[in-house]
């Protein structure tokens, strides 16, 4: 998606660079329908792969926005309360998860591992103000919010801080042999957000859709990313935070995925997750056969 005619394109371009597998089980993390962490995260090990079975991997894809950078929360809250809605960060943090599901139907995907059938760019304004009702805000405050999100998209941009987690995840990758680039929906400017994110020292390239001319789901933006590595499918990882974008793009591309689920109930339950990026590279070594060079 691109910056062009409307608010809603240019930020949709920007958001889509947009039973939980824990790989550290600790006993606070967030339970999931109930069940707690402890009990869920021993049935994710149990169906960890026999070492014989565990299917190579060579590269790890990553989404730019919602993955590798996050929604600026701070900001957000700072800007609702002077609108005369106090917001905490951590509740909007809570309540992007409603702002997905919502950019997931909009997109004609539901509950299941559907195919999206929808207007391919989907509906921005259905991720954001899911947000917002999630937070509690109604119209007419909830339209003024995000007249002042999409302003402050369209001059610096919303997805412009480090994702929790996410810089340490990078050098892990490298030290276990990976390779890793950012395959993002965006307008041009994912690569100036990554690097002012510091991000940029841990990826080989960006594959930008504004500059590639596709954008996810299609599989045409993750073959311009193999292809650049010389990695067939079969051996990359896609990492990503929206299923109607991310999981299935990967899919359709052929590559492995893992979704970044912070509380876990994002997605069905056979959805292969983590809630933070420095859980990734422990998943990945017990779940993958590595390249030699990182082998004892």
């Amino acid at each position: 998606m691109t910056r062009t005619r409307s608010r809603r394109s240019r930020l949709a371009s920007t958001r889509s660079s947009t039973v939980s597998i824990r790989a550290r089980c600790a006993a606070s993390a967030p339970s999931r329908g109930g069940e707690r962490a402890g009990a869920w995260c021993s049935r994710a090990r149990a169906r960890e792969p026999p070492v014989g079975d565990r299917p190579a991997l060579d590269a790890v894809l990553l989404d730019a926005g919602g993955t590798l950078v996050r929604l600026d929360f701070e900001w957000m809250a700072e800007t609702l309360a002077a609108l005369g809605a106090p917001a905490d960060p951590a509740e909007l943090r809570r309540a992007e998860l409603e702002g997905r599901r919502r950019y997931d139907r909009s997109r004609g995907l539901g509950a299941a591992h559907d195919e999206p059938h929808a207007a391919p760019n989907g509906d921005i304004h259905a991720y954001f103000g899911g947000l917002l009702d999630g937070a509690g805000l109604t119209p007419p405050l909830r339209d003024l919010a995000l007249e002042r999100f999409f302003e402050r998209d369209a001059r610096v941009g919303l997805w412009r801080r480090p994702a929790e987690g996410a810089r340490a995840a990078l050098d892990r990758l490298r030290e276990l042999g990976l390779r890793c680039a950012v395959v993002s929906n965006s307008d041009g400017r994912a690569e100036m957000l990554l690097a002012d994110c510091g991000m940029l020292p841990g990826l080989e390239f960006v594959v930008d859709s504004h500059r590639v001319g596709v954008e996810k789901p299609d599989a045409g933006i993750f073959r311009i990313a193999l292809d650049r590595m010389g990695v067939p499918p079969g051996r990359a990882l896609y990492v990503g935070d929206i299923r109607s974008v991310d999981e299935v793009g990967a899919r359709r591309a052929g590559v492995h995925f893992m979704l970044l689920d912070p509380y876990g109930d994002y997605a069905p339950p056979d959805t292969p997750r983590i809630a933070r990026m420095d859980e990734l590279a422990t998943w990945i070594e017990s779940h993958f056969e590595l390249p030699a060079r990182s082998q004892p």
